[in-house]
């Protein structure tokens, strides 16, 4: 983990500063004594050539002391969504803007004001009102609950196969993954550095915790054919 220091509080100030300069329709409070500072503003949403669609009212919640090594939280207050998993957003109206993994490695890397509300914020409430509009996602959506995590790990590896899946994870955990010019863990006769070896990486980057979580939800799915294929070499 990133040492926080004061440099660190200062690169907050300035990123709200340009942030407010950039989008003079929101207003900052330091909340002074708290953890989280906190932006309020409306998020105009235009469509591709620019004409105004519709607007909603959110909150931008800013870590005080890990900027920008930790992800600002988001709520809209506008009401306008419906309170519902299949709508990304929790009851308190806290929204999920991406798979917590992408988050997670994102915020170690360190999450800027500016281009995170461009890439991650806007986009949802785009696309949010695009399904209020037609009914669906425009760019699609990860599944709710664990079905999400399952479909982030088959599209990062490329793979459908769970049973793959726990073995790079199990490696990955037990400090198992092969040598670059070795064949890659996914038993392709490929060497690692040509085929998994970026997404492990990412992986890797990931806390122990979560990918300890992940493995443990994936064994609990394969289990019923574990339990099948012992059965038949009984």
């Amino acid at each position: 983990m990133k040492t926080i220091s004061s440099v660190t509080n200062r690169s907050l100030e300035k990123d709200i500063k340009s942030f407010m300069e950039t989008y003079p329709t929101f207003f900052y409070r330091n909340r002074d004594g708290k953890k989280y500072s906190k932006l309020t503003g409306d998020i105009d949403i235009c469509d591709t050539t620019g004409s105004y669609l519709d607007s909603f009212n959110i909150e931008i919640w800013l870590d005080k002391e890990r900027y920008p090594y930790s992800t600002p939280l988001v709520k809209e207050r506008s009401t306008k969504i419906q309170r519902h998993e299949n709508w990304h957003i929790d009851k308190d109206g806290y929204v999920c803007l991406d798979i917590e993994h992408e988050l997670e490695y994102k915020a170690k890397k360190g999450i800027q004001l500016i281009p995170f509300y461009q890439d991650c914020i806007y986009p949802f409430f785009a696309n949010t009102l695009y399904k209020m509009s037609f009914g669906k996602y425009a760019n699609g959506e990860y599944g709710h609950f664990f079905k999400g995590v399952v479909q982030f790990y088959r599209e990062k590896l490329l793979l459908n196969d769970n049973f793959l899946i726990v073995k790079i994870l199990r490696a990955i955990l037990e400090n198992k993954t092969p040598g670059r010019n070795e064949q890659c863990i996914c038993a392709r006769e490929t060497k690692y550095k040509k085929c998994h070896l970026k997404e492990v990486e990412f992986l890797k980057s990931l806390s122990t915790e979560r990918l300890e979580k992940d493995l443990s939800g994936f064994e609990e799915i394969l289990s019923p054919n574990i339990k099948t294929a012992t059965k038949c070499h009984d």
